[in-house]
């Protein structure tokens, strides 16, 4: 598998067939190098041989059962003590740790799941994420992150209301199946702002290059990649992407922030000239 290639593919196709499991480790191997993705993937293989789901049963009752295996006897749970440790994002660690966050438990979920026989998905509620398994016109909705609770849409949009302070109602978008890109592209999202947070300029450009890769039209990448190169000290490659994000976005040409950044990278090019 190669990563450039794969996240290219998923930007031109969100739906394109790649193995999810191999490319959130492959993606972790980006902040840990020695990685080996066999033994992850053997591991994640060897969680589904231990998992006997219910026959003959409808899917609600096999959901929980694979749910109630994930969150009890495997020990997967949400890290509610430090949420936005950027460890609970990379899958390698969600496995070693048995911690992550409503995003990365649900793509393990799914990996496991998928061998299991069951056809589970991403869904991007606002502020949570959550999993949803399908079977014909029926689907049952589940948080790994909160002990493996099968979700009603109340509870969904309760979710949401703790997530963000809004009360929202929830509509059949919000409920639908997300492309795999746009969970990859949802993950590396959460850990730029983990990054940024923590005002760790090489790790928010890498991340943002992934970014780059995978949506590369969308505009917000190229403004934060453009400001991160800037303190990086990267002026050029950074008024590369300032203008590129200006071109995207006409308006930010009177926005006095982008502006500022424009000129300072322009003087920073002029000084070294």
């Amino acid at each position: 598998m190669n990563l450039d290639s794969d996240l290219l593919l998923l930007a031109e196709n969100p739906n394109a067939s790649i193995c999810l499991e191999t490319l959130a480790l492959s993606l972790a191997s980006d902040e840990y190098p020695n990685l080996d993705i066999s033994a992850y993937k053997s591991e994640i293989a060897a969680f589904s041989y231990g998992c006997k789901l219910p026959g003959g049963t409808d899917l609600e009752v096999r959901v929980r059962a694979f749910a109630r295996y994930l969150s009890h006897d495997l020990g997967f749970h949400g890290n509610k003590n430090d949420y936005y440790d950027p460890q609970n994002s990379y899958l390698n660690l969600v496995i070693d740790r048995r911690l992550g966050i409503p995003i990365s438990l649900s793509i393990l979920a799914i990996c496991i799941g998928k061998k299991l026989g069951l056809r589970l998905f991403g869904v991007g509620l606002p502020g949570h994420f959550v999993t949803m398994a399908c079977e014909g016109n029926h689907s049952v909705y589940f948080d790994v992150f909160n002990e493996g609770k099968i979700l009603s849409q109340s509870d969904c949009e309760s979710l949401s209301y703790k997530a963000t302070g809004e009360q929202i109602t929830l509509s059949e978008n919000h409920f639908s199946p997300l492309p795999m890109a746009s969970v990859i592209i949802r993950m590396l999202t959460n850990l730029k702002l983990i990054y940024f947070r923590k005002n760790d300029v090489p790790r928010s450009i890498r991340i943002l290059n992934r970014l780059r890769q995978i949506a590369p039209n969308d505009p917000s990448h190229m403004r934060d990649l453009g400001v991160a190169l800037l303190q990086a000290g990267h002026p050029g490659k950074a008024l590369i992407n300032l203008e590129s994000y200006t071109q995207y976005v006409p308006s930010a040409i009177d926005d006095n922030d982008i502006q500022a950044w424009i000129k300072q990278a322009r003087k920073d090019i002029s000084n070294r000239n």
